[in-house]
């Protein structure tokens, strides 16, 4: 074998000569981090947006993010930029990483590399957003996979693929898989819910990622579902009658 730098003399001065002479051989992409936040409201499932206040894509809606700090770890990266950005402080226990996207040019200022996330903020976690930094403004807003097409509201307003900024809508596209493709075996989404509900509760929010369980009675759900759901014992009146509630219980992997 032939004695290059790389395999003589000590790891110190290795480094030093790679840092000299061989860093500058490759360019480097910049790396983001992006939140794909979720929350449960007024019965409807919700995820948060800004408003992007600068170019590129001024005015689209985008998720909270941005450019992670030299040598900074990712997760407090996506826990800084939210909390810089919406004000929202995120529980480090709910967040897990999604993605990582480095699609060619999809970023028209420089070469990036995103990692997106999974972030989950519990029903007992009031908080109020404020926008600030690269955030004109933040919305959320209702989704679901209807007619199997993602579903985005703000108000009155059905957004498309055109009104989010960068590769956003695609990632949010994967983020709905993601929570869909776990809905049997680990259901991480449940943590937005109230401890205790009824099942049809609980189907309805299953039904947001996948249409088929609103098909399902409540019978044949709790059936499929026996290992998540424990029944409480307790009654609460419905629109018809009273309902039976449950509580939840996700197993780790």
């Amino acid at each position: 074998m032939t004695r290059t730098f790389e395999n003589s003399g000590s790891e110190k001065e290795f480094l030093d000569i790679y840092q000299r002479e061989e860093m500058d051989k490759y360019v480097k992409p910049s790396v983001t981090v992006d939140s794909v936040i979720f929350r449960y409201y007024e019965g409807r499932v919700q995820t948060l947006l800004i408003k992007r206040k600068n170019h590129p894509f001024m005015g689209k809606y985008a998720f909270s993010g941005g450019f992670v700090q030299e040598q900074e770890d990712l997760n407090l990266a996506v826990c800084r930029e939210v909390q810089e950005e919406t004000s929202i402080t995120l529980n480090p226990d709910h967040i897990e990483q999604l993605i990582t996207v480095g699609t060619p040019y999809r970023d028209p200022r420089m070469w990036t590399i995103t990692v997106a996330y999974l972030c989950f903020m519990t029903f007992n976690d009031i908080q109020v957003e404020k926008a600030a930094d690269d955030a004109a403004s933040t919305h959320w807003l209702d989704i679901a996979m209807v007619d199997g097409q993602l579903q985005l509201v703000d108000g009155d307003k059905t957004l498309s693929h055109d009104d989010l900024a960068f590769d956003h809508w695609e990632i949010l596209l994967t983020a709905m898989e993601r929570i869909k493709g776990r809905l049997e075996y680990y259901p991480t989404i449940l943590s937005i819910m109230p401890e205790e509900n009824t099942l049809t509760t609980y189907r309805q929010l299953f039904g947001t990622f996948n249409e088929d369980y609103l098909k399902m009675d409540s019978t044949n759900f709790l059936r499929r579902f026996k290992h998540l759901f424990q029944k409480t014992g307790r009654q609460v009146a419905t629109r018809t009658r009273k309902a039976a509630t449950y509580t939840y219980h996700i197993k780790p992997l």
